[in-house]
């Protein structure tokens, strides 16, 4: 537990939430700044900062702890969609650094702040997406962490 974050509080009691799911590695809790009536977050019960520092079946556990709520959310909101969010760092608009999901619900003809692409967006070319692809190739090579995969997905060798 880390004494000066929120989540690791709430997880271990020293905080109110309203709880919509718990089990033993997740708690899923109403978020007190909602974006719209109905936004859930799902939070690992272990302090990780973020999606990357997360163990891989935790992190699954999380999405499939969310997976099972979001039509629940559906449901008892209205909503047309529920979106589902990870900010990871502070850069990327993560304000509590422990590893959570939001779960959003989104009525129909309602504004999404994340609504993707964004207006305006240039679109690269084809060189210049390739040319990124690679780069970020070659960094996960480097740190070891995933096998590379084809399309079909077989293994690729290099």
């Amino acid at each position: 537990m880390n004494e000066h974050c929120v989540f690791c509080r709430i997880i271990a009691g020293e905080e109110t939430v309203s709880i919509v799911y718990e089990d033993d590695a997740v708690v899923a809790f109403m978020d007190i700044q909602p974006a719209s009536p109905g936004h859930v977050l799902v939070v690992s019960c272990e302090h990780h900062a973020d999606l990357f520092d997360t163990p891989t079946d935790l992190a699954l556990h999380c999405l499939e702890v969310a997976k099972q709520l979001g039509p629940g959310i559906r449901e008892a909101t209205g909503a047309a969609a529920v979106n589902l969010f990870a900010a990871n760092g502070r850069a990327g608009g993560q304000d509590v650094e422990h590893f959570h999901l939001h779960l959003i619900p989104v009525q129909e003809d309602e504004h999404f702040e994340l609504q993707l692409p964004r207006p305006g967006a240039p679109v690269p070319s084809r060189s210049q997406l390739d040319v990124m692809a690679a780069r970020i190739g070659r960094a996960v090579q480097k740190r070891g962490e995933v096998g590379r995969r084809s399309r079909g997905g077989g293994a690729v060798s290099s």
